[in-house]
């Protein structure tokens, strides 16, 4: 009797340790709302001379950086011009573009406006849909 009242004690703690994780999981989002990415980027600033192209703002040890970057650098990124802007070196522009995570990662127009964006891993649906909105199109 005394073993069951352990493994009922036990299992209650771990339903509990779970929910908890699970709560604490699905609070912390990938994509951000359009409002608290920056509204334009200064391309040529951050090393693009020409627009369309997407930028990602990270930090030399994250690791979901890297992952960002080899996202939008391979097929899905479009063939579009991708500007890395690494914490360390781009200091002034993650604080002129009011970035305070990283990997912020945005899809600028060719007059730097933003059109959509994700801080932690790009969302490669959203990702298709920006870039159908900023690419050159052929006629």
């Amino acid at each position: 009797m005394e073993r069951l009242a352990i493994a009922a004690i036990l299992i209650v703690v771990a339903i509990a340790v779970a929910s908890l994780l699970q709560r604490r999981r699905s609070a912390s989002a990938t994509a951000v709302p359009r409002s608290e990415l920056p509204p334009a980027i200064d391309l040529v600033g951050v090393g693009v001379p020409e627009g369309p192209a997407l930028v990602v703002f990270t930090e030399e040890t994250c690791r979901t950086c890297q992952a960002a970057l080899a996202v939008v650098r391979g097929p899905a990124g479009a063939g579009l011009p991708v500007a890395e802007v690494p914490f360390g070196a781009g200091r002034g522009l993650h604080r002129q573009h009011s970035i305070d995570t990283v990997p912020t990662t945005v899809v600028a127009d060719a007059d730097g406006r933003v059109v959509d964006g994700w801080v932690g891993s790009v969302d490669l649906s959203g990702l298709a849909a920006a870039l159908a909105q900023v690419a050159p199109r052929a006629d």
